[in-house]
């Protein structure tokens, strides 16, 4: 049984499905492709040009519900998971299980919470939560819209409103000063994996051609309203700023989804960059409990791409495991994937230095 239908769950099942596995996938949505590709199968043209190219990737990883051998069940809420295999879920209110002789959690990321006063208002959302809109069902929020908080979704969301002809009004960056100097030990590895600083770099830029104003270093962010947001109030160089908006768009990262992990009672370990818990893995994702693997941003974020790799990695141990690959032949077909997956992980550590949670979003002194 694979747990969760976006890139590191639709990967492994290409692999365990052209080797003939009988594989139940269960995800929560009623199509594939997890947060990143959600939608992705209905998407229309305008859509996906709105989206971008890493959106449109997502097609490729379609092919693994094509086996005989998979069962795509949509809709299906779990709601638990034993020690032994059992999976307990639910579709349209009516409570079913199987048995699994291995279980794959592919579950993904969980968005931070940001509070900060009046960050429960109507009209505040998280810039998770404006995607899901834009991706299901193409729907905007109302302009003027600000975007606030710290990390590179934040800039990937405001270049689609961009796209899509929405306003935005500005970009509030809460990233601290002094991260940039915690990231410098990692540049390095960002060199190397370049290609994602890439992307980012790109973003950027985009902003910065539509004029939007970008505002850095943001501190005491308090949103405005009595029935709803009406500004974003904020300090910024030394100065105090009130922008008037309809929509506050809110991030500061995201998380492993350790839910089903934590119910298990798996070794989990404390990520200092990351600022959150991760469960124990290995490189194939093997966890201390035999018969449970994870992969993808549940293990730690890691990018979806980087979570599709991971998700062929637990593929070829699983197959291993059910006796179809010797241990010798698993690393062999492995070895192009973790090559992959290593190079993709290499920026890493720059970004989740980079884009670290300000102590106040951590810790509200309220």
């Amino acid at each position: 049984a694979i747990i969760g239908a976006g890139p590191a769950g639709l990967a492994a099942c290409e692999i365990l499905g052209a080797a003939g596995c009988k594989v139940a996938l269960l995800d929560e949505q009623s199509g594939a492709g997890g947060q990143i590709y959600r939608g992705i199968a209905s998407a229309n043209a305008e859509r996906r040009r709105v989206l971008g190219d890493d959106y449109v990737a997502g097609d490729a990883l379609l092919a693994g519900l094509d086996h005989s051998s998979v069962t795509h069940l949509a809709g299906a809420t779990v709601w638990e998971v034993t020690r032994g295999g059992r999976i307990s879920y639910s579709v349209r209110d009516e409570a079913r299980s199987l048995q699994a002789g291995q279980v794959l959690v592919a579950t993904g990321a969980t968005e931070r919470p940001m509070p900060f006063p009046g960050w429960t208002l109507p009209g505040v959302m998280t810039v998770g939560a404006g995607q899901i809109l834009l991706k299901t069902s193409g729907l905007l929020p109302p302009s003027p819209c600000v975007l606030a908080g710290s990390g590179p979704l934040l800039f990937l969301l405001a270049n689609q409103y961009l796209a899509a002809g929405l306003e935005v009004a500005a970009l509030v960056e809460t990233t601290p000063k002094g991260n940039v100097g915690k990231a410098l030990p990692h540049a390095f590895g960002a060199l190397l994996g370049n290609r994602i600083l890439r992307k980012g770099l790109k973003l950027l830029s985009g902003l910065r051609k539509a004029g939007v104003p970008h505002y850095r270093q943001a501190t005491n962010l308090v949103d405005e309203g009595a029935e709803a947001v009406e500004a974003l109030s904020f300090t910024a160089g030394r100065r105090q700023h009130r922008l008037e908006c309809a929509t506050v768009m809110i991030h500061s990262g995201v998380v492993p989804n350790v839910q089903i992990s934590r119910s298990l009672n798996l070794d989990h370990v404390w990520d200092e960059l990351q600022q959150c818990w991760r469960p124990k893995v290995d490189d194939f994702g093997g966890t201390s409990l035999e018969g449970i693997r994870i992969a993808g941003d549940g293990a730690g974020i890691v990018g979806a791409e980087a979570s599709a790799e991971a998700g062929r990695l637990a593929a070829f141990a699983l197959l291993a495991d059910l006796g179809k690959l010797s241990t010798a032949e698993r690393d062999r077909r492995a070895a192009k994937a973790l090559a992959a997956y290593r190079a993709l992980a290499r920026a890493r550590p720059f970004l989740d230095a980079l884009y670290a949670v300000a102590p106040d979003f951590l810790v509200p002194s309220d």
